[in-house]
């Protein structure tokens, strides 16, 4: 066999490898691409949407079947106000609120007329119900502290008796020397703060600036869950008299 045969077969040889070599590299060297998109408009925004082969609801006489198949993407969902989040696939995780109820027994709290050094008490309750996947939360906030009607004068939030409770924290307050206007809550899923009936705190001040505070909540399902909201309020030997009154806002959020 001559030379120049063999090196043309040594070539023909080296040359597939080489070829592979070149597309290895090539391909190697490119950067995937990732794309998405948010379902929105100007009317709507699709919050933790997915993709699917196909989705629907099924029942019988006696059941109730949701389904997902082939779920592409997945969404987190989680309680109102929570840094935490739990992840699913398929619309199950994210399931629609079929039913949604909040109730305030009575819309007028009257504490009638004010001594010092003496309490004055009145209370409602709060009643919620909903099937939302993450559950729920209530809020609460006053548009500003106990005023005058006819002027400027206040009655303080209660820094309670030992002058250490505020719109975030419950502490004791059975000392009517200690003047102010509070809130206890009791029952179902309220904050872990009001220890006991005994136990209150300040309404988060909306006219300062303060945030709402949480009150009652619950990760889970909530079904005919109702608190009681207890205010009280006593006032120092030297309050103007007067009227004296203030607003106070629920809000209720459930969990998606």
């Amino acid at each position: 066999m001559s030379s120049r045969l063999k090196k043309m077969m040594k070539a023909k040889l080296f040359q597939p490898v080489f070829l592979f070599f070149i597309l290895f590299y090539f391909f190697a060297g490119q950067k995937s691409q990732v794309f998405a998109d948010n379902m929105e408009s100007d009317s709507y925004k699709i919050q933790f949407g997915n993709f699917n082969m196909a989705s629907g609801k099924r029942s019988g006489d006696t059941y109730i079947l949701s389904d997902t198949m082939g779920g592409l993407a997945v969404g987190p969902y989680g309680q109102y106000g929570s840094s935490n989040y739990f992840i699913g696939s398929g619309f199950q995780y994210v399931y629609q609120i079929d039913y949604f109820a909040f109730s305030i027994s009575k819309l007028s709290i009257e504490l009638g007329e004010l001594f010092a050094n003496s309490f004055k008490t009145d209370s409602h309750t709060i009643n919620i119900t909903t099937n939302g996947a993450g559950g729920y939360g209530v809020y609460a906030f006053e548009n500003h502290p106990l005023r005058m009607v006819a002027g400027s004068d206040t009655i303080i939030d209660t820094t309670c008796d030992a002058n250490d409770c505020d719109e975030t924290i419950a502490t004791s307050w059975t000392d009517p020397a200690q003047a102010g206007f509070g809130f206890n809550a009791s029952g179902d899923d309220v904050s872990s703060d009001f220890v006991n009936t005994n136990y209150f705190r300040q309404f988060a001040d909306n006219e300062a600036s303060e945030a709402m505070q949480q009150i009652m909540g619950s990760s889970n399902v909530a079904l005919d869950r109702t608190a009681t909201i207890s205010y009280k309020a006593s006032m120092p030997g030297n309050q103007t008299a007067g009227n004296y009154q203030t607003s106070i806002v629920f809000v209720a959020v459930p969990g998606y």
